[in-house]
C-alpha cells in the first residue's frame, strides 16, 4: 500500500510542494479501493462521491445514445478517475464509469476534500492546475474530434499514448476517436506496416 500512496505524492507534487505535515494531512483522507473487471463505479443519474487515483487497472467512461456506448476516455496506472464534473458540483452524472480491468488504489470523498481545503490551503492551488491541466487537454480533444480525420485522430493517440492499444479493448478506442471498429482496425493494420 505505500507504493500507492508514494505514487499519489509524486503525482499531487507534479503541481505543488508539500511539507510532512501537509502531506500527512492529505494522505489520511485518501483511502484504498478495490473493483473487479466490468464494475460500474458510478452509473447515470448517481452523484460521484469520490475522486480516484487509480495505482492499477483500467477504468473507462462513457455515455449511452440511442442504444449505442459513446466512451470519453480512460484511466490508467498513475493517473486520475471519477465522474469528475459531478464529483466538483455534486450533481447527477450523466455518463457513467466503469472498470475494464480490475482496479485498485485510493480515494478521497468530496467531503473530505473540501476539509482539506481549510488544513492545507497549498491544496486549492493543486487544484487549480489540476484543472488547467485537464482543461487544456479537453481542448485538444475537442478540437481533434470536431476537425480531424480519421488518420489524424488515430496518429494522434499512437504518438501520445502507443501502449493504450495494449490495454484497452479495440472497440473502445474506436468508440473514444469517434469511428467504427473496422476504420479503426484498418488504421492499426496500416500504422503496423
Amino acid at each position: 500500500m505505500e507504493e500507492v500512496y508514494t505514487g499519489l505524492r509524486k503525482s499531487i507534487e507534479q503541481y505543488i510542494s508539500l511539507n510532512e505535515e501537509e502531506w500527512q494531512q492529505i494522505r489520511t483522507c485518501w483511502k484504498p479501493f478495490h473493483y473487479y473487471k466490468n464494475t460500474v463505479i458510478t452509473s447515470v443519474g448517481q452523484v460521484e462521491k469520490y475522486f480516484y487515483y487509480v495505482h492499477e487497472g483500467l477504468i473507462r467512461g462513457f455515455f449511452e445514445k440511442n442504444g449505442t456506448e459513446h466512451n470519453m476516455g480512460f484511466t490508467y496506472n498513475g493517473e486520475y478517475s471519477g465522474v469528475y464534473d459531478s464529483f466538483i458540483f455534486q450533481r447527477p452524472s450523466d455518463w457513467s464509469l466503469e472498470t475494464l480491468a480490475d482496479s485498485s488504489g485510493v480515494r478521497i470523498s468530496y467531503h473530505q476534500l473540501e476539509m482539506l481545503y481549510s488544513k492545507v490551503p497549498i491544496l486549492k492551488e493543486w487544484t487549480f492546475r489540476f484543472n488547467r491541466q485537464v482543461m487544456f487537454g479537453l481542448g485538444i480533444f475537442i478540437r481533434s474530434l470536431l476537425a480531424d480525420s480519421a488518420e489524424e485522430k488515430f496518429e494522434r493517440l499512437m504518438s501520445q499514448s502507443p501502449h493504450i492499444i495494449q490495454i484497452v479493448p479495440q472497440k473502445h478506442l474506436a468508440s473514444y476517436l469517434g469511428m467504427t471498429p473496422e476504420t479503426f482496425s484498418r488504421m492499426r493494420k496500416k500504422w503496423a506496416q
